[in-house]
């Protein structure tokens, strides 16, 4: 067997798991969570004040056919005199033969704790929709005896999450669970025994704005990912920001990888940033750690009295 279909059999084992196996990673992963906070957690929709609307585009082994791939599109906005802010993210998640295409739509509610929006603690709750599907023509050739052959290929669900987070210009810090419901997807039957559901991700991510000089911010961050009878994902990391126009930053990602950002802001008002992982497992045992790449747009709306 040449090299390209072991790797494609690995990534075939992979992508199949999340219907297998409680460890499986099912709430797909961006490296610039920092500040798209909202998008896995629902309390901070709206927490930058002003609507936005942006979207990011991911590929994963990029050395491999078929390696995970996510687009997602977003926006946010809040209403000060409401204490309200509102948050919808549409994405496509795909890997080999797998793919997970779905929406959100958040509220979050706003407590002032200074009397101004400055510093807030906010409460979300969020509402998803999704269908996983899997191609089961893909799958025939690699594992030709496996029981999601003879199942459904696709099946649709709905899902919820909560969260709460703290609001600051200086620290940021938030819980959420994400598949709260537990959804099932029945890919797989035996007898009464139902193999494969959506299963409870809990995150938590902080980070603190420290203002150098007048023109330099340096903000250090960090991500914990659980899941139950699954390892904690944890990864953390420093962005520098330099007038508000340019900003660079590095990270690590525990056991898997690296990551180096570079982005600019033009009027204060629309970014473009870029993202490179470099990956040192599971791939890299195959394949020399193939990379990642993550470009993200995102406009800024004036901010309006509402």
């Amino acid at each position: 067997m040449n090299i390209s279909k072991i790797k494609y059999h690995l990534l075939v084992i992979v992508a199949i798991s999340a219907f297998h196996y409680t460890n499986a990673q099912q709430v797909y992963k961006i490296s610039s969570y920092l500040e798209r906070s909202f998008i896995h957690n629902p309390a901070a929709a709206g927490a930058n004040g002003v609507g936005t609307v942006g979207a990011v585009l991911r590929t994963q082994w990029s050395g491999i056919s078929g390696g995970p791939k996510t687009a997602v599109l977003f926006g946010d906005t809040y209403f000060s005199n409401k204490k309200v802010g509102l948050g919808a993210v549409l994405y496509s998640d795909k890997t080999g033969p797998t793919s997970r295409i779905g929406g959100e739509v958040n509220i979050s509610y706003s407590i002032q704790l200074d009397g101004t929006d400055e510093k807030r603690l906010m409460f979300g709750l969020g509402g998803e929709f999704l269908q996983y599907k899997i191609d089961k023509n893909a799958l025939a050739s690699s594992l030709p005896n496996d029981p999601l052959l003879l199942s459904s290929d696709s099946k649709v669900k709905g899902d919820a999450s909560a969260g709460i987070y703290y609001r600051s210009p200086t620290l940021n810090i938030g819980f959420s669970a994400k598949q709260l419901v537990q959804s099932k997807l029945d890919f797989i039957k035996t007898g009464t025994n139902t193999q494969g559901k959506l299963y409870r991700q809990f995150f938590g991510m902080g980070s603190y704005n420290w203002r150098v000089d007048e023109d330099n911010v340096v903000t250090p961050h960090g991500e914990v990912r659980f899941q139950a009878e699954a390892p904690v994902d944890f990864e953390a990391g420093a962005l520098l920001t330099h007038r508000d126009m340019f900003s660079f930053g590095v990270g690590m990602h525990y056991k898997q990888t690296y990551t180096v950002m570079v982005g600019i802001k033009i009027a204060h008002q629309f970014s473009i940033n870029y993202a490179y992982d470099n990956y040192k497992a599971p791939v890299s045992d195959f394949d020399n750690g193939n990379g990642g790449h993550e470009i993200t747009l995102r406009y800024f709306f004036a901010a309006t009295k509402n």
